[in-house]
């Protein structure tokens, strides 16, 4: 039976079942930690199983339904069907594992994979970064460039990716760093959520017209290393068909620890 966490005792439950596993399910993990039992735009669940025990966990946040089961082999794929059926989304994202058992019911949905890769030993080094803080006012020009890009245009209202973007600065939940050239805004990574002692780490971006030139590493070295001065462990994300972006990263000291399935509707 699916209810909705109406408590922070609920919460605790949910966190405590996902335990050592955080990491393998980070965008969850940090959503529901900064929003607890939830506000307008964000909402969790928990399955229970007869006797009581958690058989999984849900959070909806804005437009994607986040999900993981302890259970990925045997948990029900008509009741997470049914489940998400009935709850406006957009994106869905889960265990990989558990994804490849729901493909077939979601073929009306673009499907990908993605490692989660740990960063812990990327940015450990004081170099002479170029990248910088962003201020509030970068956010736009961020948007503009995330946008721009057709992995973020399929999948983001332009609208709705602002407002979260704005809403994560204003509650110290995400960062951004930023290269700047002339002014401008030429290459971008965020923390997609931060807590007090974990951050993931992503969306980097850059310019077409400035690429080549080792900004994207510079970047995301450079939020890695704000991080581990923060002594914040980290994760990040590369998509599965994208190996020589695994290669880079595993040369700079990342490695793969879990995978996740995200599903958008067409």
């Amino acid at each position: 039976m699916i209810e909705r966490a109406n408590n922070t005792d609920d919460v605790k439950k949910m966190i405590k079942y996902i335990g050592k596993n955080y990491k393998a399910i980070p965008y969850l993990y940090v959503n529901l930690k900064q929003y607890g039992i939830g506000t307008n735009d964000v909402t969790p669940w928990i399955d229970y199983k007869n006797d009581g025990q958690i058989n999984g966990v849900y959070l909806k946040y804005y437009d994607c339904v986040h999900f993981f089961t302890n259970e990925a082999n045997a948990y029900s794929a008509e009741e997470f069907v049914d489940f998400v059926n009935n709850c406006s989304h957009k994106v869905l994202m889960l265990q990989a594992d558990f994804g490849n058992r729901i493909d077939c019911y979601f073929s009306d949905y673009y499907s990908e994979r993605n490692y989660v890769i740990d960063m812990d030993n990327v940015g450990i080094d004081n170099n002479n970064y170029i990248s910088m803080i962003a201020e509030r006012s970068d956010i736009k020009e961020i948007v503009d460039l995330l946008m721009a890009d057709p992995e973020y245009e399929n999948v983001y209202d332009r609208s709705v990716l602002m407002k979260q973007m704005l809403e994560r600065y204003d509650n110290s939940f995400s960062r951004y760093f930023v290269v700047k050239i002339d002014g401008k805004v030429v290459a971008s990574c965020s923390t997609y959520g931060e807590v007090s002692d974990f951050a993931q780490v992503g969306g980097v971006i850059v310019h077409p017209d400035y690429r080549r030139r080792g900004l994207a590493r510079d970047v995301e070295n450079y939020a890695c290393h704000i991080l581990e001065r923060e002594k914040k462990s980290r994760v990040g994300f590369v998509n599965f068909n994208n190996s020589a972006s695994l290669l880079l990263h595993e040369k700079i000291g990342a490695k793969k620890i879990a995978a996740i399935a995200k599903f958008v509707k067409k």
